[in-house]
């Protein structure tokens, strides 16, 4: 790390740094090198992301979507809506290729502990919104030249980065679905041996960013479209055009005089999370059971309404960053890749949205073309009465809504410290049960009111989300924390 930034799991430094918090070393650490150069929190942000998809590789990528929550001092928060779109538009009725099942066990190999099976492949894929989204949100809201904020990222991809110890069991997690197509499980498997993982195909696309190339350019919409053409995806030149983020307005709540914004529909995630939250009594001792109940039930009715509305609702792998700049700016961005499809062009490992029974419940490709897909996904801003203001996001999948909902039930009600809400053990209700972290009392739900099971997991787990949150606290003084669930890092960066 460069002089001026220290890193640690939680950091602090005065009014006039800058801090940021990430799921990796070299995501915090391109991140850094922004604010060190003197970029605000959106180039920050914006660097990580694109350094994240070397750090990172499961869990981000230009192929998947995401949201952004931006904030100016003493201003509610603005969202960046640059999630997923169902694809198809203007595609012939020739029939999508049939896709590829693959179980994923989480916990430890020899104490596996959940399980989820995804289908990837082609035909899995929905329309990318992170190239796009990325491009906004610097244009938005971006300070450096887009050049300057793609560069850490190239030198990765160009040099080669081996991967923290988490991220290599990220890529063992889903080993099978990065091998379903030849051209995937070229790029991955070096990694996979434990070599440094280089991307010389994404240096390239980042350069032709940097350039002025979209997601419609030929670099990456001739092949991708080929693509698609000749294995049975989706997504047509169309779906390409027609593609763009949408600044949304968030949800709000007042809590013990504490304001939450969060992410607003046609996502869920949200709504969740404050229903959920909405029904736990602000009591100092939190009542975990509670808060596993609630979280099931506002689950369920949520649910039932965006089935009703044929609202897709996607929630799946995903990593988060969090900036607070020298000039009080705020910036949260959660992102997604799906479990992966096992598919990539140009280096962009693609998403697989499409590929979840659960979440396409009249068929993996019955929705209407063109159509925002939903997500568990929910950046957050919490200002509290002293003024102090705190942000973060969580990767975890369904668990993403436990997770922020414990975050927020530690800081507003019990009053915990940034860094001690998000290493708190956690809970997730889950339509069979409840899972639970150690460290909460398993005597607290014998009143569970359903005789689910109660599952007391051996020990923390990237299963339960990993929380990235920074702070601003009443005196000016920056705060980060980075979860070590899923390697998490925060740093402090001193004026350059």
């Amino acid at each position: 790390m460069s002089e001026g930034i220290q890193t640690a799991a939680v950091v602090s430094g005065r009014a006039e740094t800058a801090v940021v918090a990430g799921g990796s070393l070299a995501t915090v650490a391109a991140a850094a090198a922004l604010l060190r150069a003197g970029g605000n929190a959106m180039d920050a942000a914006l660097a990580g992301m694109f350094a994240s998809a070397m750090a990172e590789p499961v869990l981000s990528s230009l192929g998947g979507g995401g949201f952004c929550l931006h904030a100016a001092p003493g201003q509610p928060p603005q969202y960046l809506d640059f999630f997923v779109d169902t694809p198809g538009i203007g595609r012939d009725e020739r029939a999508a290729a049939p896709m590829t099942s693959v179980r994923i066990v989480f916990g430890r190999p020899d104490d596996p502990q959940a399980e989820q099976v995804f289908h990837a492949g082609w035909s899995s894929v929905a329309v990318p919104g992170c190239f796009t989204g990325y491009l906004d949100a610097h244009a938005r809201w971006g300070s450096l030249p887009l050049a300057q904020v793609v560069t850490p990222a190239i030198r990765l991809a160009r040099e080669g980065i081996v991967l923290d110890p988490i991220q290599w069991d990220f890529l063992r997690l889903v080993a099978d679905v990065l091998a379903v197509t030849s051209d995937s499980a070229a790029l991955y498997a070096p990694a996979m041996r434990g070599e440094p993982f280089r991307n010389p195909g994404y240096a390239d696309l980042l350069e032709a960013i940097a350039e002025g190339a979209t997601m419609s350019s030929d670099i990456f919409a001739t092949p991708l479209l080929a693509a698609m053409s000749s294995n049975g995806g989706l997504i047509t030149a169309d779906d390409l055009h027609s593609y763009a983020p949408r600044l949304r307005q968030p949800l709000t709540m007042m809590r013990e005089g504490a304001a939450i914004w969060t992410n607003p529909p046609p996502s869920f995630g949200g709504a969740i999370v404050l229903e959920a939250l909405g029904q736990v009594a602000p009591e100092p001792i939190i009542d975990w059971a509670r808060v596993a109940m609630s979280l099931r039930d506002a689950t369920a009715r949520n649910r039932a309404r965006n089935l009703t509305d044929s609202t897709t609702q996607v929630s799946r792998g995903t990593t988060s960053i969090s900036v607070a700049d020298s000039d009080g700016f705020l910036v949260t961005c959660t992102t997604s890749n799906g479990s992966s499809s096992g598919t990539q062009i140009d280096g962009v490992q693609l998403n697989n949205m499409l590929g979840e029974d659960d979440l396409n419940p009249a068929g993996a490709h019955a929705r209407p073309a063109g159509q925002r897909m939903s997500s568990m996904m929910t950046p957050t801003m919490v200002e509290q009465a002293d003024g102090s203001r705190i942000t973060f996001g969580s990767g975890g999948s369904e668990r993403i809504r436990s997770a922020h909902v414990g975050v927020l039930a530690r800081l507003i009600d019990s009053g915990s410290t940034l860094a001690d809400s998000v290493a708190g053990p956690r809970v997730h209700a889950t339509p069979e049960g409840v899972e639970v972290e150690p460290g909460i009392d398993p005597t607290v739900f014998t009143s569970w009111d359903d005789a689910g099971r109660v599952r007391m997991w051996p020990q923390r787990d990237l299963y339960f989300g990993g929380v990235h949150a920074v702070g601003i606290d009443a005196e000016g003084r920056r705060h980060a924390v980075g979860d070590s669930r899923r390697g998490g890092v925060a740093a402090v960066i001193e004026p350059g």
